[in-house]
């Protein structure tokens, strides 16, 4: 939900004619992130080279399911979470099943309905 938000006002943007590179795009998605992501956000910023903004969605994707397995348990912090990385780009192609996380044993698991 939140990064969504933040696609369709880039969009937006766009739609008048201004343009929001994807540098900024990252640093506007870290610093909105809730106070329970301040570590995840101390970690992409002491990396020498600010991450791309493809990367920070599979990054973050990563991550949520990272908390979500380790807490294995359904709480308001986690529905926050798992609203972070909900995607939906208009005119763009749905996550494909081969972008499954490694973690999964070797399983295709559609983003989409993580």
């Amino acid at each position: 939900m939140y990064l969504t938000k933040l696609i369709t006002c880039r969009d937006e943007l766009a739609s008048v004619g201004v343009m929001i590179s994807d540098d900024d795009m990252v640093s506007i998605a870290l610093l909105g992130l809730p106070k329970s992501w301040h570590s995840y956000q101390d970690s992409v910023n002491e990396r020498e080279k600010l991450t791309d903004w493809e990367r920070l969605w599979l990054d973050l994707m990563q991550e949520e399911i990272r908390r979500s397995t380790r807490d294995g348990s359904s709480s308001m912090e986690d529905e926050e979470n798992c609203a972070l990385t909900s995607k939906a780009k208009k005119g763009k192609e749905k996550v494909s099943l081969s972008e499954s996380s490694s973690s999964n044993g070797g399983k295709k698991v559609d983003k989409l309905k993580v």
